[in-house]
């Protein structure tokens, strides 16, 4: 799986960047789907928001009773800023997902009730690998939201993503989330207008900003479906 730019990333990621990777409104998206999904428990919510950044464009408490948000990414002082893992005392993690392909070590099985991952699932080198372990950390019923739109680091990216469309992108994280395995087939889905042409066009000629796409999925709650290790 090819990069234009096969150095670690560890040397790009070094520099913490204080930005916002998307525009406002998809931001909104984002954050209006994640009030929607993320589950309703009295007991509070766990997330885990991965290769996450200094925001995580959560919900207020208002929607949704988030217990805490462990964040993971490649530079700790964007991590260490995150005003949602601040407010709720969660971990800030460090790992490489391509040097290292695996939570084990940080976190545990069945830890979380949502893992979220926005505009990062098209630098993994091992992606159904990585989605393998989403839903080992996944709670049984646990949600999974990998978005993204048509704005990243080129040099970063593979090459068989930058040469997809917006659809064709959605397929392919629906074949991550079904080669790895212990999500209920039925609950993966598309959600957002980014990958219809319209959009598409539009955003090229700088009329439509970002186009917002998402896939949810919810892990297995039947024992027996395979996870992988």
């Amino acid at each position: 799986r090819r990069k234009g730019d096969n150095a670690i990333d560890a040397k790009m990621y070094g520099a913490p960047r204080f930005v916002l990777h998307t525009d406002d409104a998809f931001i909104r998206k984002l954050t209006d789907l994640y009030g929607k999904v993320l589950p309703k428990d009295n007991n509070g919510v766990v997330i885990l928001d991965l290769m996450s950044s200094h925001v995580s464009h959560l919900p207020d408490g208002a929607t949704t009773n988030i217990q805490r948000v462990d964040v993971h990414g490649m530079n700790r002082e964007e991590l260490d800023a995150n005003p949602s893992r601040r407010a709720t005392g969660g971990r800030a993690l460090v790992r490489d997902l391509n040097a290292a392909p695996s939570l084990v070590g940080l976190c545990r099985t069945g830890e979380y009730d949502a893992v979220l991952c926005c505009a990062g699932v098209q630098y993994l080198e091992e992606a159904e690998a990585v989605f393998a372990e989403v839903r080992r950390v996944l709670k049984p019923g646990g949600v999974a939201v990998v978005s993204f739109s048509d704005r990243f680091f080129y040099q970063k990216a593979l090459v068989g993503w930058i040469e997809r469309g917006m659809q064709a992108r959605a397929r392919l994280v629906v074949d991550y989330f079904r080669a790895a395995g212990g999500f209920e087939t039925e609950t993966i889905r598309r959600v957002g207008e980014g990958a219809d042409v319209l959009s598409q066009l539009m955003s090229a000629g700088g009329l439509g900003g970002d186009p917002f796409v998402a896939v949810v999925a919810t892990a297995s709650s039947n024992s027996e479906e395979p996870i992988h290790k």
